[in-house]
């Protein structure tokens, strides 16, 4: 094997490994994004259900405002049993 085709070997050794690097921080940094929206979801949802409890928000007007800006199921996750006080069902 000539000392050309063996460097161009090596060259390609090292941008498969060079790939697969950039794929696994690729992946790390998707799933610290997904990680830090779901934590906002949840700060979120359990800032609404207070406020629902608390009659802040009338279950009414979130009913009328999740249908607003919700469809299909994530409308019916949103509306599903009770939020936060058994007064809210839906």
């Amino acid at each position: 094997m000539s000392k050309t085709t063996e460097r161009l070997e090596q060259l390609q050794k090292q941008e498969a490994q060079l790939k697969a690097r950039i794929q696994r921080e690729k992946a790390r940094i998707s799933a610290s994004s997904r990680k830090e929206r779901t934590g906002k979801l949840v700060a979120w949802g359990v800032a609404v259900e207070q406020l629902l409890a608390d009659e802040t928000f009338k279950a009414e007007w979130w009913k009328l405002q999740c249908q607003r800006v919700l469809s299909g199921r994530t409308l019916e996750r949103a509306l599903v049993g009770e939020i936060g006080n058994p007064s809210l069902s839906f």
